[in-house]
């Protein structure tokens, strides 16, 4: 003890006349990677003054001793030196350490009382305890198991929780630990009143939120998650959920519900570019909550020279505000289809549901739509009953996921007796894979499936939007968007005998895409599309290779690929910029 108090006086007085050095800490070579971590987490900084490096030096030994005995080396011993390099201008702390020989543990006894002992959580986190006779001591595991008691206890309503006994008792002549642990968990508190502070809408919307009722254990994720449902809504600004534990009585713990309405209009501007589109430009006008019935409505118009939309949603929640809805759509839309110019007009009443995370749409649409070429124009009207079957499962950020995949389903038709121009049964089909199956190395993958069951005498006559085209940014790169599909030849105006894609009743498209990250936020890209639109069965597919090379942006990732046509008479390259996420 007097050795170490000199060599502390003696760096004191020194340090006001040394310069600021460089100090570095050397460890012994062979020292266990888990020794060596925990002693530079137990020293912490190293200094950045003379001072500083006077106090580092002098507390080192004592540290790097406490945190081996941390991991149950009670024998071990260290020996340091300093070494000063004066024209480098650096120090180095030398220690050198003998672990010897580990503190095991002997004997481990768990003790549960209270109302745990009849919760399946608790036996469970026993059963699994991380502390094992035989095993080195280890105070951070042993610390751990506590804290994970204490955490569990909170989570499901024990709240007068405490240790009875909670100790190691370390025989240093042995080299052994006896560990006791007594955890009484006192009583569960149950739930009692869920309190709404005062709000302008009915009781019966917000009910179907609450996954548990009055008498229930308590549970913290049953609040989370209905402060989570809330939020989900959209109808508040501000949601809090609490217990109110001041005000609990007989182990029974109101639940208070505090919201804030959110604001009755919100709106948002966009401007955004696709190779597809071109510019676009978009207002989105957005009533969270229309009336106490919890009825909201979206309205959003999109304008691009090729694809100016317009959108209107009114949402009437049926059995669950967030997971059924009665919903209520217009929409707008001129859209190039191949060679063909279209605007339709479409109302559609759906009932949209999720349930085991699937989402269901049946529904109902008008649609009237009318189309020309050169002059040449056409018409058609139908009313259209269709299902709509979608999922998506990730992994990983949402922007960028790890592993992924989506799949999404439409049926729908029209029968020529019920308003309708044609008799027809419309499919489609869209899957796409993510994985990244080894670090820096992923895939993507794509298939989509599109088949149209009418008369072969009425094919031509089907509208645009219900035939299938392929071609694009989200389709068969290095070719135009929608240009892939069936031609017919002009009979009469002014550009007649032209050959024009009209689209066809046949689509297969698939796409395979190897990506490599050269760091978090870019990757190169390499891809083959291939695909095949027709009005028979018989496949005669387009193809395109090309490089690309993607930004992982806060908005998502923006996407530059270059196409090359293979299958075009005349082979060339084309540019494609997107951004969004891929699933």
């Amino acid at each position: 003890m007097y050795s170490r108090f000199f060599w502390f006086i003696l760096f004191f007085l020194i340090s006001p006349f040394a310069s600021s050095s460089t100090l570095h800490v050397q460890l012994s070579d062979n020292l266990p990677s888990a020794a060596r971590q925990n002693i530079n987490a137990y020293l912490g900084s190293l200094p950045e003054n003379d001072t500083e490096r006077t106090a580092f030096v002098f507390a080192a030994k004592k540290q790097a001793l406490n945190a081996l005995k941390a991991l149950g080396y009670y024998r071990a011993e260290i020996t340091s030196s300093i070494d000063k390099n004066l024209d480098k201008n650096i120090w180095t702390l030398g220690l050198v350490v003998v672990l010897n020989q580990p503190t095991r543990i002997k004997q481990v006894r768990i003790n549960l009382s209270g109302d745990a002992l009849e919760d399946s959580a608790f036996s469970d986190i026993i059963r699994k305890v991380p502390i094992v006779s035989g095993d080195i001591l280890h105070h951070g595991v042993y610390e751990q198991f506590k804290t994970d008691l204490v955490s569990l206890g909170l989570e499901r309503g024990y709240f007068d929780s405490k240790f009875i006994k909670a100790n190691i008792a370390i025989n240093k002549n042995l080299d052994t630990a006896e560990i006791i642990v007594h955890f009484d968990s006192g009583p569960r508190y149950r739930f009692g009143e869920i309190k709404f502070n005062d709000f302008d809408i009915n009781a019966d919307v917000l009910t179907p939120l609450i996954s548990f009722k009055q008498g229930d254990f308590y549970q913290q994720t049953s609040l989370q998650n209905l402060q989570n449902e809330l939020d989900e809504t959209q109808y508040f600004s501000n949601v809090v959920v609490r217990p109110e534990t001041e005000n609990s009585a007989n182990n029974i713990l109101p639940i208070d519900v505090s919201l804030e309405k959110a604001k009755r209009h919100q709106f948002n501007l966009g401007l955004g570019y696709a190779t597809d589109t071109k510019e676009r430009f978009s207002f989105g006008w957005k009533t969270p909550l229309v009336n106490r019935y919890g009825h909201r409505q979206e309205t959003r118009l999109s304008y691009s020279n090729i694809n100016p939309t317009g959108h209107f949603i009114y949402s009437i929640p049926l059995s669950h505000p967030n997971n059924d809805v009665l919903q209520l759509q217009t929409e707008l839309e001129k859209n190039d289809y191949g060679d063909l110019t279209s605007r339709f007009f479409s109302f559609q009443v759906g009932r949209v549901y999720l349930k085991d995370d699937i989402l269901r749409q049946p529904y109902l649409r008008h649609l009237d739509e009318e189309w020309e070429t050169d002059s040449v124009n056409d018409d058609a009207s139908y009313f259209i009953p269709g299902f709509t079957w979608s999922d998506i499962d990730r992994d990983g950020p949402l922007l960028d996921p790890t592993k992924g995949f989506r799949q999404y389903y439409n049926l729908e038709g029209s029968y020529e007796g019920l308003s309708s121009e044609t008799s027809f049964l419309r499919f489609n089909a869209r899957w796409k894979y993510i994985s990244l199956f080894a670090p820096k190395h992923r895939i993507v993958a794509r298939v989509e499936l599109g088949y149209v069951i009418v008369d072969k005498n009425f094919e031509e006559e089907l509208s645009p939007s219900l035939r299938f085209y392929a071609g694009g940014d989200q389709s068969i790169r290095g070719f135009d968007y929608q240009s892939i599909g069936p031609k017919v030849t002009l009979s009469e105006g002014i550009n007649q005998g032209k050959d024009i894609v009209i689209g066809g009743t046949n689509m297969v498209v698939a796409s395979l895409e190897y990506q490599y990250y050269f760091s978090n936020t870019w990757r190169g890209a390499l891809f083959i599309d291939a695909g095949s639109v027709n009005d028979n069965d018989k496949l005669e597919p387009v193809y395109s290779i090309g490089p690309g090379i993607h930004y992982i942006s806060p908005i998502g990732p923006i996407r530059f690929a270059l196409g090359y046509s293979l299958s075009e008479e005349t082979p060339s390259w084309r540019l494609h910029f997107s951004i969004g996420a891929e699933l």
